[in-house]
């Protein structure tokens, strides 16, 4: 079990939709609030903000920051049930390339 695994088991707050894998390194995008929110945050495997910015409000904003710190060309990988968030970040990301 990951650092992730834990934080994200006990969080009502964060659901986890897509992570990216560089090397030792990981990020987690995640839904912020209940089910149905459509804002996003990336998160560190121990919960943390990747950086210091405000959730986002789209999947498109998520793109946007992981393009500014260089964790664009990354394949996100599905979490949870619902591989759809991870398929159209994956889009954008490839349409941005």
């Amino acid at each position: 079990m990951t650092d992730g695994d834990t934080f994200f088991q006990g969080s009502l707050i964060y659901e986890p939709v897509a992570l990216l894998r560089e090397g030792e390194e990981v990020l987690y995008v995640a839904r912020v609030g209940m089910k149905a929110s459509r804002q996003f945050i990336i998160l560190t495997p121990t919960g943390e903000p990747a950086w210091p910015h405000e959730p986002l409000g789209s999947l498109s904003d998520v793109g946007w920051a992981l393009r500014a710190h260089g964790w664009h060309l990354l394949p996100p990988e599905p979490v949870g049930q619902d591989a759809q968030p991870a398929k159209t970040l994956a889009r954008l990301l490839a349409e941005r390339a």
